[in-house]
């Protein structure tokens, strides 16, 4: 299989690491999370804009590395911003390989629940900043696939499953 980039964007809580882990798992290939990376630079991370900035800087270096390598890379982040979502397209394009926007999305009480229930996750996130993050998230103008995580676990393997289906019948993988 070509290398590419999946992006794989949401708030906090709605399951993003579980879909990326599922892609990873069915694309075969470098699993990237900003929280590990946060936790892997900083002992004790204080999330200020500095430590926020070499996160990132590391993340996307992790990432034209991967693919530099010849591997698909998957890229587990908020992407709240139309800036963090071309840089990770800017880094597809450089490497001339394809990449595809995820966004996952979830009800906001089940997220509560969710982060409520939270034990031995590296993610740092709570209620608040997932309030916080909803309140700056910019609408994704970019083609993308949306992942509605509002069942069980069987339900959103399937959900991503035929996404990952579709695009390779397609060509776009």
């Amino acid at each position: 299989m070509n290398p590419q980039l999946i992006c794989v964007a949401g708030l906090p809580g709605c399951g993003k690491s579980v879909v990326a882990q599922r892609v990873n798992q069915q694309m075969g290939g470098l699993l990237l999370r900003t929280d590990a990376i946060r936790k892997e630079l900083f002992a004790s991370p204080d999330y200020s804009a500095e430590e926020s900035i070499r996160t990132y800087a590391e993340f996307y270096h992790r990432a034209e590395t991967g693919l530099i390598q010849s591997r698909t890379v998957v890229m587990d982040a908020t992407f709240y911003s139309h800036a963090s979502r071309e840089k990770a397209a800017g880094i597809a394009q450089s490497a001339g390989v394809p990449w595809r926007l995820l966004l996952v999305t979830a009800p906001e009480e089940l997220v509560r629940e969710r982060i409520a229930a939270r034990a031995g996750d590296v993610s740092d996130a709570d209620f608040h900043v997932y309030l916080q993050m909803k309140a700056i998230f910019e609408s994704m103008t970019e083609v993308h696939t949306v992942i509605h995580n509002a069942g069980g676990l069987q339900a959103l393997f399937a959900q991503v499953d035929a996404a990952l289906a579709v695009d390779a019948n397609q060509g776009t993988f």
